[in-house]
């Protein structure tokens, strides 16, 4: 297996996203959004905030990784903390192929077909953009709440908000369940990744989360998609390393 496709399916797993291909609602047409009279605290006040009480995830799902000209499908087991997320990814077949561990500002990535890990920084030139995203906590990601500082301007369609923040951010949130819908990265804000449109929610012992979320690349022509099958929150002690075999060669960049 591919570092860029391992890369892809971290992306995916970090997120936790769709599995067959799904039929996805944007909401970014602006024109639809006028000024709104609604005050940040009246929005936010109803978004689910889960930072203090949501510490651990694990889980299994179904990942498509598609780009121009080829499609993956995958199963990947996935856990995290607000630290640290490990990720193990299968292919069609049931052969296991790899593993990601992503540790804040590095990645360490095992391809266990070739025998070689790669520590990789998420902050290196060098590394795909897609990969980048495995900077971002699962658990963030998962509950991800705007900061009513943060917030530049609200408008408002018939059926959505749109959160302006002082960075350029779009945050869409549905009127009337209170559901995050999408978030939109500035071009300028350097990151791999240009949207995130979340989808499908349930409640999993209290908590509101998405059973699908979708991924869109920088440059808009690659997306991760992951379907969630089974998810348990809060667990107990996670094993949150990956062991290397001693005939496994380590290579630092």
């Amino acid at each position: 297996m591919q570092i860029k496709l391992l890369l892809y399916v971290l992306a995916a797993a970090t997120l936790i996203a769709a599995c067959s291909t799904p039929k996805i609602a944007t909401v970014d047409n602006d024109r639809e959004f006028g000024p709104s009279a609604a005050s940040p605290d009246s929005i936010l006040g109803h978004l689910p905030d889960y930072s203090e009480t949501l510490n651990t995830l694990q889980g299994k799902g179904k990942a498509i990784v598609s780009e121009p000209g080829n499609s993956e499908r995958v199963t990947i087991y996935f856990a995290g903390n607000r630290e640290k997320s490990l990720v193990t990814i299968k292919n069609s077949l049931g052969i296991e192929g790899g593993q990601i561990l992503s540790e804040g500002d590095s990645l360490l990535v095992y391809n266990k077909v070739d025998k070689v890990a790669r520590k990789i920084s998420v902050r290196d030139g060098n590394v795909t953009s897609v990969g980048h995203l495995a900077s971002v906590n699962v658990l963030e990601m998962m509950n991800f709440v705007p900061q009513t500082a943060e917030i530049d301007k609200i408008l408002e369609s018939e059926s959505s908000y749109l959160l302006v923040m002082q960075n350029g951010t779009k945050v869409y949130i549905d009127q009337d369940n209170n559901d995050l819908l999408q978030v939109d990265q500035p071009a300028q804000s350097d990151l791999p990744y240009s949207r995130i449109v979340y989808d499908a929610y349930g409640r999993i012992d209290g908590f509101k989360l998405p059973r699908r979320v979708t991924i869109f690349s920088a440059d808009g022509q690659s997306k991760v998609a992951l379907l969630i099958q089974s998810l348990d929150v809060n667990p107990g002690s996670l094993d949150l390393e990956i062991d290397l075999p001693n005939d496994v060669k380590l290579v630092t960049q």
